[in-house]
């Protein structure tokens, strides 16, 4: 007898699983409910079920996770049971919400062999970062797989029932095999990360590199030859180690594991998505074509702001001219920035006295730290950019910073690290939001000297202003979007329509390489016999006067 889709597994790990909430209703609100859903077969009603979703949530970056969470905690309010396997926890849930611990994969990225240095990234060429993207995603691979939690999965019985997969795509299909095992049910993507190059690999569409950068190149939309040359090089280049390297190493630690049974290929179960949600908005990041089934729901993470702890609130309000918060992110710290940088980021700070900087610090400071600075070692960002006495951000150019500090027009001020900042950020200057320290030459005085500009010029202000109304005007929140597309993929799991068929087609089809080399053969034999046919007429032409002459 198999079990209710939405009852937990009672098994070994039981203590993990929550009560339904559904199953505690009344008889009026289960007969509300059936005459909802007689209504909603009748009229397309929007209904809201309880349904049982797997989040599969594989990339160890507490940024990833900020944007992630906010998914699943309104899917969780919205009545749906969740279980969210990810190396990130919360120690307090939301109602409705399970957490199994991928413990081990922090260990794997940050010690011993499969360490990766993000400093040694930052210096990195563009090839070299990304070789160091990819094998971060073996070393997170590797530290799934030794984890505690990923065999707490694995021990789930086969037959208990997911309605829907939610899948962190960004680092590879290292966690489809839990996919598999529970019987490929539909599947959403979602990513952080913007809109990576390699989605066309997994649900189709196309990507025009003739205005679309890679995301480690500070490039514009406006690229001359060269520029456009070596961005499409770069591309494909990235199409090729990843589908030749990457996805079979993956498949191979996978499969040599050996929990997944019967497991088919990993770069196949990755194009099995039938929509994908992305962290992208055209007021911020590069406009292209999308296929129907990509929804942006860029500035997901950004909910209404709460008041700021009330010691913090009194540092901000303190900043004669205003105050400017600091933060590196999350992968990057602060700490790592070594004592020189350090030292003249604070001797900056102390000749500004006019504004209060608040950092985003994660380890103690010397005790004469400058009277307008405060550290601390977590600060809540989106919070603190909403408060209108803060007037600038010195940033690392993430994206999720990046579309915060837009959402409430603050000005940023901007230091690049790895991966897609330097992009990121190139096009904030460029719109005249921010402008650029470079790690690698960063001076007292022009820490002092950028920041002042940004912080009294009121034009950045200005231009972060308009670029706030664009990101700001939307019909719905960003938010209410993707949760409205997943319960989409709930009601319709079985939809094809809204699927690119350029999957189906393979490149060689679906980019008319065969019209264009067929066109290309045509005029060649149209060249071919034209040629044939002067040669034929001047050889003739040629035969008949020597004959004239011979006759004469």
């Amino acid at each position: 007898m198999g079990r209710q889709k939405n009852e937990p597994f009672r098994g070994q790990h039981s203590h993990l699983f929550r009560d339904r909430r559904c199953n505690r209703m009344g008889r009026s609100v289960r007969i509300t409910a059936i005459v909802a859903v007689i209504l909603g077969a009748g009229y397309g009603v929007n209904i809201a079920r309880g349904a049982n979703i797997l989040c599969l949530m594989a990339v160890p970056s507490p940024s990833h996770h900020i944007w992630n969470r906010v998914l699943v905690n309104e899917l969780a309010a919205n009545g749906h049971n969740l279980t969210v396997v990810s190396p990130d926890i919360e120690l307090k849930p939301n109602a409705n919400v399970t957490y199994i611990h991928l413990e081990e994969t922090y260990n794997a990225i940050h010690e011993g062999a499969t360490a990766i240095d993000f400093y040694e990234m930052a210096q990195a060429g563009v090839l070299e970062s990304l070789k160091i993207f990819y094998n971060y995603a073996v070393s997170m691979c590797i530290g799934i797989l030794a984890s505690r939690g990923y065999q707490t999965i694995m021990d789930y019985p086969s037959d208990y029932k997911f309605d829907l997969v939610i899948y962190d795509f960004t680092c590879g299909p290292c966690l489809l095999g839990v996919y598999h095992k529970f019987g490929q049910p539909p599947m959403v993507g979602v990513t952080g990360f913007n809109n990576p190059p390699y989605t066309t690999d997994l649900v189709g569409g196309h990507k025009y590199y003739a205005y679309v950068p890679y995301y480690t190149l500070d490039y514009d939309t406006n690229m001359n030859f060269f520029q456009r040359f070596y961005n499409a090089v770069i591309h494909w280049i990235d199409y090729f180690y990843r589908n030749y390297v990457f996805l079979p190493e993956t498949d191979r630690i996978v499969r040599e594991h050996g929990m997944a049974k019967d497991l088919p290929y990993l770069g196949a179960l990755d194009q099995k998505m039938m929509l994908m949600l992305v962290n992208a908005h055209h007021s911020v990041d590069f406009p292209e074509p999308i296929p129907q089934n990509i929804i942006q729901v860029g500035g997901l993470q950004i909910l209404p702001s709460k008041p700021v702890p009330a010691d913090i609130e009194r540092f901000i309000r303190a900043g004669k001219k205003g105050s400017v918060l600091f933060s590196l992110g999350t992968n990057v710290l602060s700490k790592d920035l070594g004592p020189e940088r350090i030292q003249a980021l604070l001797r900056a700070f102390r000749q500004m006295p006019a504004y209060n900087f608040l950092w985003k610090f994660e380890t103690d400071l010397p005790d004469d730290l400058p009277a307008n600075v405060m550290i601390k070692k977590f600060l809540p960002q989106n919070d603190i950019l909403a408060h209108p006495h803060i007037k600038g951000f010195i940033t690392h150019g993430g994206l999720l910073s990046t579309h915060e500090a837009t959402w409430h027009g603050v000005p940023m001020i901007g230091i690049p690290l790895i991966a897609d900042q330097y992009r990121n950020l190139a096009k904030s200057v460029r719109a005249g939001v921010a402008e650029k320290l470079d790690l690698w030459d960063l001076s007292t005085e022009k820490i002092r000297n950028t920041v002042l500009k940004v912080l009294e010029q009121p034009k950045y202000r200005k231009a972060m202003a308009t670029r706030s109304n664009l990101f700001r005007d939307q019909p719905d929140t960003p938010l209410a979007r993707a949760v409205w597309w997943v319960e989409w993929a709930l009601r319709h799991p079985n939809a094809k329509s809204i699927q690119s068929p350029t999957l189906e087609l393979g490149p060689w089809r679906s980019e008319l390489y065969d019209v264009k080399l067929c066109l290309v053969l045509a005029v060649l034999l149209i060249i071919y016999t034209l040629q044939r046919a002067i040669t034929a007429i001047f050889t003739k032409t040629s035969q008949a006067k020597q004959t004239k002459r011979k006759v004469q």
